[in-house]
């Protein structure tokens, strides 16, 4: 009996130190869980410059023993989500702020091995598209069309009285010919985008004290309007048709 007894009580210790010993031991490993987030969803991730996948992602890490999880820093210290369409998004994740900026949580040991799980969150903004211009067609002819004839937009020469056609950003310009003996065309004309723009300009011969005029007239300013809209000028000094195509 006495024995039996003593065998019981061997065994009881055996088991009590065990557990004990178990317990003393802590986990043999820590193990960390992190959800990698984007808005929107989809986002290519970057970890430290390395492509690892597609958003949303889950990281996880093993560290032997028992320990925090600053080990996950080193990896996570550049998380980069990049979308088309969208401004890259970048966090940094150091062992100071790993806890916060991963919202990690210890959720315990179990079977000696202590987890921490968390997520992050990336939201993307949308990239901002410069607005291309918008461009029409303008088509000249001077009559008469000698090559003497001048042909300016906003005081730039761009050729002689022949027919020609520029492709010009939509908007208003100031139009001058000038051809010596002849009075100055001016005129304001809007170029509309993806329209074609005609203006066939009849010159008007100048004689006596009209043709000093003609030859002083360049001096003169034509202010220019907003776009969409003609200047009001003289019939004298605008001769000649505007036509254009809806």
């Amino acid at each position: 009996m006495k024995r039996a007894m003593l065998w019981g009580l061997a065994f009881g210790a055996c088991a009590i130190l065990g557990c004990t010993a178990r317990y003393l031991k802590g986990a043999s490993k820590t193990v960390c869980e992190v959800w990698i987030y984007s808005m929107p969803q989809g986002g290519r991730i970057y970890l430290n410059g390395h492509y690892v996948g597609r958003t949303p992602y889950k990281y996880t890490a093993v560290n032997e023993g028992d320990s925090s999880a600053h080990f996950i820093a080193a990896d996570l210290s550049e998380v980069t989500v990049r979308k088309r369409g969208y401004d890259d998004e970048v966090e940094a994740v150091t062992v100071a702020n790993c806890y916060k900026k991963l919202t990690l949580e210890n959720e315990g040991v179990t079977d000696q091995v202590k987890r921490y799980k968390g997520d992050i969150t990336l939201y993307l903004d949308e990239k901002e598209v410069a607005a291309e211009k918008e461009y029409g067609n303008l088509i000249i002819a001077a009559v008469p069309e000698e090559p003497d004839a001048d042909i300016y937009i906003n005081d730039s020469l761009i050729g002689n009285g022949k027919t020609s056609l520029l492709k010009l950003p939509a908007g208003s310009y100031v139009l001058k010919i000038r051809k010596p003996g002849y009075k100055q065309y001016a005129r304001v004309i809007s170029v509309l985008a993806d329209n074609d723009l005609t203006i066939s300009a009849m010159l008007e011969k100048a004689s006596g004290e009209s043709a000093e005029a003609a030859a002083t007239i360049e001096t003169e300013k034509v202010d220019l309007s907003p776009a969409g809209e003609e200047a009001e000028l003289e019939e004298d000094q605008v001769p000649g048709t505007v036509g254009g195509k809806e």
